[in-house]
């Protein structure tokens, strides 16, 4: 039975002087704990710790704004995925009825950032900026871990990490949970954050020292991941999920309400970066060594139509990446039809 979350150390592929084999080394670890947990902490991933801090402090900055102030920067969804959203507008369970939090998203479309914090911009892409360096190490590490013929498979299918211009659905949200106080009146079954997989390849997620984030384990066990400081939270996606035919699955997670007084007295800040592929990627099962072997470990007849679908599968388009992740946004935010 799993009962935490791997730690993943990067350090020896994110030197110059990194050889094959240590990539080899590492990409096994990332398999393990991808393919068994889906999730893993990024430690020595190369983001100075004062840079993170930075990011938490501008995020604290712009939530503690008045509503009316914040309210400038709305998000509208008839005009991009850019903005400030306000507790219970997204809801990422269908039976979700109130998600007490607000976000901040920054998108690859129309990007803005508050002008009322004059430091957030610089703050902000300085953060960015790191974090896709590691990205494209991730990237070349999932497709060594897939054994794929070729190890930018990944990197390839994600050109706007290089060419901005290009289409992309990646999304940088900076996230807050208000405190919870005694005269707080909230609806009935009102969480954090409901249960949800994440819509895209991976997730990089940076924590505050207040935790509340649980995940669902293979067993159905829900399990804490608690913040680790300077450690990066790595969640595998949807599009993950569907390139390797459940390999890699997209796996459920929540921020619930604390139990304690004193827990729920405590704001919880914390900032995702939502890695998509280019909008027009098709997302269709890969054909892998790593995840052929996995389909024929058992020679019962469910695994056998496993292979099967997964053969047929991969002959045939599924959807494009930006296809997919409008549809979750869609749900999420209750919109039926929308031009965007």
């Amino acid at each position: 039975m799993i009962t935490s979350i791997p730690i993943v150390d990067i350090g020896k592929i994110s030197v110059s002087n990194s050889k094959p084999s240590d990539w080899e080394v590492v990409a096994e670890e990332i398999r393990k704990a991808l393919h068994e947990v889906g999730f893993m902490y990024l430690i020595n991933h190369g983001i100075p710790s004062d840079v993170i801090a930075a990011n938490f402090e501008i995020s604290e900055q712009f939530f503690s704004l008045p509503k009316e102030i914040k309210r400038k920067y709305k998000k509208n969804m008839k005009e991009s995925r850019n903005g400030w959203v306000e507790p219970g507008e997204e809801l990422l369970h269908p039976d979700s009825t109130f998600e007490y939090r607000e976000c901040f998203d920054i998108t690859s479309r129309k990007k803005f950032y508050p002008t009322d914090i004059p430091s957030f911009r610089p703050v902000h892409r300085r953060l960015e900026s790191d974090c896709q360096k590691v990205i494209k190490n991730l990237l070349k590490l999932l497709a060594i871990s897939l054994k794929l013929e070729d190890p930018e498979f990944f990197i390839k299918r994600c050109c706007h990490l290089d060419v901005p211009e290009i289409a992309n659905e990646c999304d940088f949200s900076m996230i807050f949970y208000p405190p919870i106080l005694s005269e707080t009146i909230l609806p009935p079954g009102t969480v954090r954050c409901a249960e949800h997989t994440d819509y895209e390849i991976i997730t990089l997620l940076f924590q505050n020292r207040v935790g509340g984030l649980e995940i669902k384990t293979a067993n159905g066990e829900w399990i804490s991941a608690d913040p680790i400081p300077d450690a990066i939270l790595v969640i595998t996606g949807d599009l993950l999920e569907m390139w390797t035919n459940k390999y890699y699955p997209a796996t459920l997670h929540r921020v619930v309400i604390p139990k304690t007084e004193s827990e729920r007295k405590s704001a919880r800040y914390s900032f995702a970066y939502f890695i998509a592929p280019d909008s027009q990627v098709l997302i269709k099962p890969l054909k892998s060594e790593v995840i052929a072997q996995a389909l024929q470990k058992d020679n019962n007849s469910q695994d056998c139509d496993r292979k099967k679908n997964f053969e047929e599968e991969s002959q045939s388009t599924v959807i494009t990446a930006y296809e997919h992740i409008m549809e979750r946004v869609k749900t999420a935010y209750g919109i039926k039809n929308t031009d965007d």
